[in-house]
């Protein structure tokens, strides 16, 4: 991500816990369980082998997957966190969301810093 988003141009809401320590490895965890969860939904409700069309991770799974980090960081992150269409494999779903949370975090920091 190149540009940094403040908090308002985000469109977030925030509850956020200023500890300047970005929670890297339960964000991380939390992603890896739900896309396994989801994975194994998917295998019972459609056994058949999925399309090359279709995305791995589709976007409502991704929508499920940011309202997870939400509760761990403490943000409402905005819909436009989810990618259209979603993500071809779990390794790019998970850099992604985590290094997006990470630049919210890193600039929430920041903006709590500047003014205490």
């Amino acid at each position: 991500m190149s540009e940094t988003r403040t908090e308002a141009s985000l469109g977030m809401h925030t509850r956020f816990n200023s500890d300047p320590d970005f929670p890297a490895a339960e964000i991380e965890s939390c992603i890896r369980d739900a896309l396994a969860a989801q994975t194994e939904a998917q295998n019972v409700l459609r056994p058949r082998p999925v399309s090359t069309c279709e995305p791995q991770i589709d976007s409502l799974v991704v929508v499920e997957i940011i309202c997870a980090i939400e509760e761990i960081v403490g943000v409402d992150l905005p819909p436009t966190f989810s990618p259209r269409g979603g993500y071809d494999d779990v390794e790019t779903c998970v850099t992604d969301l985590v290094n997006i949370t990470r630049a919210v975090w890193v600039e929430l920091v920041k903006e709590k810093e500047n003014h205490e």
